[in-house]
């Protein structure tokens, strides 16, 4: 069954206007016929109804038929519509087809007339229809073309021009209207145009060409004179009475500007930019991605040949990149067709990396990436800065000219006390009344001199109002960005200066107690030595040589307490010292015709080195002195084991370091002592092939007063211990290759 034929039927005479209905719906099943009495009725039933044929009669009350056909001409000009009527006349056919009518037929009797009617309304509804559609598709083309963004021009075979819409009139012809281009000749518009273009005769020529060969030809530029670009399209089709031809027009100047901008912009840009697609599996589930673009920077930013991995996966270009969330991310922008942007770190590529990515359609993407790996690394390093700021026992203050604090850091959980709040105040007003002009002088001094670092100590209060001792830095950075300020660092100090002040009152003590020893004992000392020269010279005696011995002894002690009381840990003023040099030099103060020197050392370091000296010196002497049986000789009295007695043999058997019998009677064993460079760490070593240490010894070689014979004064190794310690250097003990001793000193400073 067919689209439904609406009918309307009008007629004064109901019965014969049923049997006419009743005849027309058998003969066609899509027939569907609704009567009306009168014209009026009719007008009525065609205003709230839609109807593809009207059937009148001609007689009826009121109006007429023509009447009718006239009224309904008026709203429905094309409307089929039938005149069928009992009253025939020349007259009233000549008034119907004046009025407009369809078609005219006259009443007859029997049911032919009723086949003959059907005919005539199938025949005019299927004009109608056909002509209605042609219409609308007419109106649609024309509405298309009309507001289409490109120029249209179509012609037929003979080069008439068909159509033109104002877009092409617009871009070309000036003030001509659309309508005079139809009906021109094309072949002659196209000379008069041609000087538009730069390239006029190619303009011309190219269109004769593509007329000849009837293919489809998309894409053709031509620069206008006036600086427009215009892309030409050409397709030629078939009409129903010949060949035609449709000619295209569109103005792309913009596009093509946007293109070399973006293209610009694509090669210029500092950050990496791919163009890529996503791969899925057959469940479509982001699998991997191919490159189909990338620019040189994407290539600086990744490590990878922005050449060869155009056309890759991502899983071939770089390992291990399916671990890392990429492929999932890019899948979700793809498919789904929401931006992202996002910071990520590649471990593939050891990089961090921010970025944007896009979709511009289903399945491509597009990212925009840059590398902040320095960034993220300077992050990082701000957030131990941060860390440190909040958790140093240091105080950091930024303060202005006018000493009005502009920064105080954070109060640190690893100081004892609460800080005084000072932003945006004058600290001084905390400082102690004693120490303020101190500080002071030493802010100003700060401001002079803009490449030195002021240190400085005074009292000042803190939160609870408690006097505590500071220790400040203060640097000049005013101009400096980002400070811009006055640097000053606090450090608590109060324990320091409690230790110093304890310190120097142990001092003191000592240098009392050196004057006493060098005042109080030397002078009956030296009355008992007179004394016992004159003894010596009385009478012959040998206890004299017994007392002797002994009277050395305590000048020996006294020596090394006077040494230990008043030089202490104190250094003087370092300086570079070649170490080759300075221990030939120390060699020759206690070489003995047993001992051999082995220098095998050549560094340079920062020393004291008259104390340096010193050091030296007494480890060879304790080497020399215990490491051979005849090792001392009757006049050695200023030694640290003290001079000879009667019993001396056996106490020149014996080291400081080791038991009597640690050596034979009559050994002769050659001693060795080597000086060199320790090959772990910064620093130097004394060895000997003597004899080592006891166990009960280890512990106590460096204790002041210490020693494991009778005739040692046990100060030696202690003096060499706090000169160490003076240098900041640290010293261990331990036995050499051969047996002996080996003394290590570590934590030098180098010099070239």
């Amino acid at each position: 069954m067919g689209e439904p034929v609406r009918i309307l039927h009008v007629d004064d005479e109901a019965r014969f206007a049923g049997l006419t209905a009743t005849h027309l719906e058998r003969a066609d099943e899509r027939y569907v016929v609704e009567t009306a009495a009168s014209a009026d009725e009719g007008l009525s039933a065609l205003e709230e109804e839609t109807f593809d044929c009207v059937v009148s009669d001609y007689d009826m009350p009121g109006r007429n038929g023509i009447e009718f056909l006239q009224t309904v001409r008026e709203t429905h000009p094309d409307l089929p519509f039938v005149l069928f009527t009992g009253k025939g006349s020349e007259q009233v056919a000549g008034e119907a087809i004046s009025a407009g009518v369809t078609d005219y037929l006259q009443k007859e009797t029997g049911t032919e007339q009723f086949e003959l009617l059907h005919n005539r309304i199938e025949n005019a509804v299927t004009q109608y229809r056909a002509e209605s559609e042609l219409e609308q598709h007419r109106s649609v083309l024309e509405t298309l073309i009309e507001n289409l963004p490109a120029g249209i021009l179509v012609e037929d075979e003979s080069r008439e021009i068909l159509a033109a819409n104002a877009s092409l009139t617009e871009m070309f012809g000036g003030n001509r209207s659309p309508e005079e281009f139809v009906g021109a000749d094309c072949e002659r518009l196209a000379d008069e145009l041609k000087g538009v273009f730069r390239r006029s005769e190619e303009f011309v020529t190219t269109i004769d060409e593509h007329l000849e060969a009837r293919e489809p030809v998309r894409g053709e530029e031509f620069a206008l004179t006036d600086g427009r670009i215009i892309e030409r399209d050409y397709v030629p089709y078939e009409l129903p009475k010949g060949k035609a031809n449709l000619w295209m027009y569109t103005d792309v100047t913009d596009a093509r500007e946007t293109e070399q901008l973006l293209t610009g912009l694509f090669e210029q840009s500092l950050d990496g930019i791919g163009v890529r697609d996503i791969i899925t599996d057959e469940a479509g589930t982001p699998v991997d991605y191919v490159y189909r673009r990338v620019n040189d920077r994407f290539g600086q930013l990744t490590g990878l040949d922005a050449d060869e991995v155009v056309g890759q996966r991502a899983t071939d270009a770089i390992d291990g990149i399916e671990e890392t969330g990429f492929i999932e991310t890019f899948g979700e922008v793809a498919l789904g067709g929401e931006p992202m942007r996002f910071e990520q770190y590649s471990e593939p590529l050891d990089r961090h990396y921010e970025i944007a990515v896009f979709s511009p359609k289903p399945g491509r993407f597009i990212t925009l990436f840059s590398d902040i790996t320095e960034r993220k690394e300077r992050e990082a390093e701000l957030e131990q800065f941060k860390f440190f700021v909040e958790h140093t026992p240091d105080l950091i203050l930024v303060l202005g000219e006018d000493l009005t604090v502009q920064y105080q850091s954070p109060i640190s959980p690893a100081v004892d006390y609460e800080p005084q709040v000072v932003t945006k105040n004058d600290p001084i007003q905390h400082v102690h009344p004693d120490d303020q002009e101190k500080a002071i002088k030493g802010f100003q001094q700060a401001i002079a001199s803009p490449d030195e670092v002021v240190t400085t100590e005074f009292r000042a209060e803190d939160a609870d109002g408690t006097w505590r001792w500071f220790e400040t830095r203060t640097e000049n950075l005013l101009g400096t960005e980002p400070i811009d300020g006055v640097l000053v660092t606090i450090r608590e100090a109060t324990d320091r200066k409690e230790k110093e002040q304890q310190l120097r009152r142990q001092n003191q003590r000592l240098d009392e107690f050196a004057s006493v020893v060098s005042h109080d004992l030397r002078n009956p000392l030296s009355v008992a030595n007179a004394r016992l020269d004159l003894l010596e010279a009385e009478s012959e005696s040998h206890h004299t040589e017994e007392i002797r011995w002994a009277l050395d002894r305590m000048d020996s002690l006294i020596d090394d307490v006077l040494t230990l009381a008043r030089q202490g840990e104190a250094v003087g003023e370092t300086d570079r010292v070649v170490l080759d040099d300075i221990v030939t030099q120390c060699w020759t103060v206690v070489a003995n015709s047993e001992a051999t020197l082995a220098s095998e050392i050549s560094m340079a370091i920062r020393a004291d080195r008259s104390r340096l000296a010193q050091l030296l010196e007494n480890l060879f002497r304790n080497s020399v002195e215990h490491g051979t049986t005849n090792s001392r000789s009757q006049t050695d009295d200023a030694v640290e084991h003290g001079s000879t007695g009667p019993d001396s043999q056996v106490r020149q058997d014996s080291v400081e370091h080791g038991s009597t019998n640690s050596r034979p009677q009559g050994d002769t064993k050659p001693l060795q002592v080597t000086v060199g460079e320790l090959p772990d760490r910064d620093g130097f070593y004394v060895e000997d092939t003597g004899y080592g240490l006891s166990e009960a010894d280890q512990d106590r070689i460096f204790e002041p007063g210490y020693s494991s014979t009778e005739d040692g004064t046990g100060f030696g190794l202690a003096i060499v211990e706090q000169i160490v310690s003076a240098h900041g250097w640290e010293m261990s003990v331990t036995e050499s290759t051969a047996g002996g001793l080996r003394f290590e000193i570590s934590g030098v400073e180098r010099v070239d």
